[in-house]
């Protein structure tokens, strides 16, 4: 089993597979790093892919305390500094998207380019009220019962009316990835609490964001207002998508991403 242990005190674990440049993969709240297959499957052919499991999900520890998104951001830097990484391509959905942001503010040399799925820069509003809506429901309901309702803000109807089995199967295998109800909830206050729209004027590594057109966890003004504060970050809504597009739209998604990694390899902008 690929473990190892870092500088910040806990054991990761991770799996690198693919030959070429190197792309690293951070996963959102409570998802392990299966949630990556439909990309893995894709981009191994070109990248070498290293995605691995969040502090407290999957078959990553988690120390009791708070968790923030700066702090996982040092978690993943330990993490490719272990590796020997010295700088990579970097893509991170909904809660990963915002270590991906925090991690790209603190050490910008590490990253050629930046994926944000899914993403934020401030919880304010509709998805503040949403971030404590499920921590109040997890203070409530155990986990089972608690993503029988958390489901209805990341995957679509349309999704859920055509894949019904499939939706289970993602209900418990998340269920089975996430160690505690404390993890998870620290998981969302890290969410609740990420502010780093100020900032984002700083990142100048070329950048996609992305966003279902039918994102009820993270609608698409805040995907927006991320690109709006990034220079020159390029901005695709993905028409019926929900918040885990990736795994709604594999095909779609894979194409996209893929093509924005290819146009920057073919840049002459050395990043």
């Amino acid at each position: 089993m690929p473990f190892i242990t870092v500088r910040t005190g806990i054991k990761i674990y991770y799996e690198r597979v693919g030959e070429g440049p190197r792309l690293i993969l951070i996963m959102g709240t409570g998802l392990d790093h299966s949630c990556w297959a439909p990309q893995i499957e894709a981009y191994q052919k070109r990248f070498e892919c290293i995605y691995f499991d969040n502090r407290g999900t999957g078959k990553t520890e988690a120390p009791k305390g708070p968790l923030t998104t700066r702090l996982m951001a040092e978690d993943t830097l330990a993490l490719m500094d272990e590796l020997s990484v010295e700088n990579a391509h970097v893509s991170g959905l909904s809660l990963g998207s915002c270590i991906a942001q925090e991690l790209t503010l603190m050490r910008p040399e590490f990253v050629k380019t930046l994926q944000l799925h899914g993403t934020w820069g401030r919880a304010h509003g509709y998805a503040a009220r949403k971030f404590k809506a499920q921590i109040r429901l997890l203070e409530e309901l155990d986990l089972e019962s608690f993503y029988q309702i958390n489901v209805l803000w990341f995957m679509t109807p349309e999704y859920m009316n055509l894949y019904p089995d499939r939706v289970n199967a993602q209900i418990d295998a998340i269920v089975k990835a996430v160690p505690s109800r404390e993890i998870l909830k620290e998981q969302y206050r890290a969410d609740l609490n990420h502010d780093a729209l100020d900032r984002l004027h700083q990142i100048q590594v070329p950048t996609l964001v992305t966003v279902g057109s039918f994102d009820l966890a993270l609608p698409p003004m805040y995907g927006r207002e991320v690109a709006e504060a990034i220079p020159r970050a390029e901005f695709v809504i993905f028409e019926g998508g929900g918040h885990l597009h990736n795994l709604e739209q594999p095909e779609e998604f894979n194409r996209a991403t893929l093509d924005f990694l290819q146009r920057q390899q073919q840049s002459p902008y050395k990043h």
